[in-house]
């Protein structure tokens, strides 16, 4: 009898393993169909990150809260430094001695107070069960529309990528959604293919980064998440601070960070997943690559576009991602119909999910150890601090309601899209990890100041642990991160900014009175 069995050897999986070793439970077990551990980061694996993969998160929201990454790192790591830092963390805290390989889960069913993991050679049985297979599946997200079939030329999704890339000579591609995956496709191929990529419900585009050593999804604060969040309101806030000043992304690079009408969305800036390889956006103005709208209809090798432009196409490649909660066809699709907060069972406590979760910003990772260092809590506690099944089911209902209209656009197709800023600060009040940042105003104002208005940081739900060293290292962390240029440039706007508003507002005024003056005086 083992007390957890964790499915999974990913990120999720090992961060749930190494807050429940943390907790004394060493009876523990991970197991993973694939050959090898750490999921996608491991490129010996399928599916995982191609080649030429690099992070469209940056190194501060890539880095675990109680394991610094190196600080030699680039600010957006290629892949395989990041597996070499989970690779460093998982020795560091010997998790890999609980991992085994090679065995793929065929069914599960609970009996009794107990789970059975059906196996092809073994049945195990387990106490509490964590389901960490990862949002990246082997259940593609291809389109369903007839039209495809039309096509007589080759079409395959990204995660067969490596199976026909060496075919991409030559050809004339067509990319139908504008992802992370897309743009990275489109820029290794631009130069021995005529690409174009199609989206249909539009997108919204950010740079990775300021400059060199700046990256953009920085571009927030503590201070500018409540104003926004308790005072403006997200969609007016968002509008006014990131819509339509001189500091922002649309009066630099255009309508939804890149200016392609073909490619508008109407979704608000903190209101829906925004791809970080703006880069293409050099490639399209320079001819390489063609952007276009959704499409109307194929004949042979003819596709029909929705604002009524045509073209033929050799290839076409659905960079459309996986079905949300793919894969889990091992586990009656009841435990993870509801789920409360995206983690626990509605239907049994004993089943967590950890890792099925789509920030718009920061990362999944960053997202995955907050979930299980509350699993893990649960698990130790014997789930004391979950709500009643009556108030569970309540909340999980406003909580759909609150996405669906939050982000209108696209969860639909990422259902567990999520505001990491409000759901980050909702787990920590339940694991009891948002500090008393007050404190700092009597002990250490610097501190206080740099927490509140320069970059958001997660380290921020180390302050308050019960050891002095994860401590130490959160506070280290936010220190060497205020200084990075994105971090001054968000705390010099929220002190400017209402300067300026003001500013504006007195010179309008004075503006008025005098014209109101001059009209009298002329009459």
């Amino acid at each position: 009898m083992i007390n957890t069995i964790i499915i999974g050897a990913g990120i999720s999986g090992l961060f749930t393993l190494k807050h429940l070793k943390e907790l004394g439970i060493h009876n523990i077990l991970v197991i993973d169909k694939n050959q090898y551990p750490f999921g996608v980061w491991n490129i010996k694996n399928h599916p995982s990150v191609k080649e030429f993969t690099y992070c469209v998160s940056s190194k501060l929201y890539m880095t675990i809260s109680d394991f610094p990454i190196p600080k030699e790192y680039p600010e957006f790591p290629h892949h395989s430094d990041i597996f070499k830092y989970y690779k460093l963390y998982a020795k560091k805290f010997d998790l890999l001695k609980h991992v085994k390989c090679n065995i793929t889960v065929l069914n599960t069913k609970k009996i009794g107070d107990y789970w059975n993991i059906y196996t092809k050679n073994k049945v195990y049985k387990c106490k509490n069960l964590v389901i960490a297979c990862g949002t990246v599946n082997n259940f593609l997200n291809i389109p369903k529309d007839k039209m495809y079939n039309n096509f007589i030329g080759l079409k395959f999704h990204s995660d067969e990528y490596d199976k026909y890339k060496n075919q991409l000579i030559n050809k004339k591609i067509l990319l139908v959604g504008v992802s992370d995956t897309a743009c990275d496709i489109a820029e290794e191929h631009k130069l021995k293919n005529k690409i174009t990529i199609s989206s249909r419900k539009g997108v919204w585009l950010q740079n990775r980064n300021f400059g060199a050593y700046a990256p953009a999804d920085m571009f927030y604060s503590r201070l500018l998440d409540f104003v926004i969040k308790n005072f403006m309101g997200k969609v007016p806030g968002a509008n006014l601070i990131f819509g339509i000043n001189p500091f922002t992304i649309p009066f630099w690079w255009g309508k939804n960070g890149h200016g392609i009408k073909e490619w508008e969305t109407n979704s608000g800036y903190l209101n829906s997943y925004y791809v970080k390889s703006r880069d293409i956006i050099s490639s399209i103005s320079k001819g390489q690559l063609k952007a276009v709208n959704g499409i109307k209809d194929i004949s042979n090798n003819e596709i029909i576009f929705k604002n009524g432009k045509k073209d033929n196409f050799d290839v076409i490649i659905f960079c459309t991602g996986y079905k949300p909660f793919g894969g889990l066809n091992f586990i009656d699709k009841k435990y993870y119909k509801y789920l409360y907060k995206k983690i626990f069972s509605y239907y049994d406590n004993s089943v967590y999910f950890v890792g099925y979760i789509r920030p718009y910003l920061t990362s999944i990772p960053m997202m995955a150890e907050l979930q299980s260092r509350w699993v893990a809590q649960e698990i130790y506690n014997n789930n004391s601090s979950l709500p009643c099944k009556k108030k569970m089911l309540n909340e999980i209902i406003i909580d759909n309601n609150k996405q669906q209209n939050e982000f209108p656009s696209c969860c639909e197709r990422l259902k567990t899209i999520v505001d990491p800023y409000d759901y980050s600060n909702m787990i920590a009040n339940k694991i009891n990890a948002k500090p008393n940042i007050w404190k700092y105003i009597l002990t250490d104002i610097n501190f206080f100041i740099i927490t509140l208005i320069y970059s958001w940081n997660h380290h921020y739900f180390r302050l308050n642990d019960k050891c002095s060293y994860k401590v130490k290292i959160a506070y280290e962390n936010i220190i060497d991160n205020f200084s990075n240029y994105t971090s001054k440039l968000v705390a010099n706007i929220i002190v400017w900014y209402p300067f300026i508003i003001i500013t504006l507002i007195i010179t309008i005024l004075i503006l008025y009175k005098l014209f109101r003056r001059f009209k009298c005086s002329n009459v």
